[in-house]
């Protein structure tokens, strides 16, 4: 199990590595949030809610995204390994 933080740039390589995992877990981070939902289907997908309402992006983002926030990002990073791709 890891965590995969993505951004907008390394999106596909980062899902592709992601879809290898056994139970990944995706953080999507500042203009990830932009990225098609569709790319994460399936996938376990969590998103800060300050970056969500910062982008105004509360109604467009679907409800499977689990809104955390900072502190929550953090213990979901502790135990697990982390691959950046931002």
């Amino acid at each position: 199990m890891a965590v995969y933080i993505i951004d907008k740039g390394n999106a596909d390589i980062a899902v592709s590595y992601a879809r290898m995992d056994e139970s990944p877990k995706i953080l999507l981070i500042q203009d990830g949030l932009y990225l098609s939902p569709d790319m994460f289907s399936d996938l376990k997908v969590f998103v800060f809610s300050e970056e969500v309402q910062e982008r105004g992006l509360e109604d467009i983002l679907p409800q499977s995204f689990e809104r955390i926030d900072y502190s929550e990002g953090i213990d979901i990073m502790i135990d697990e390994k982390i691959f950046s791709f931002c």
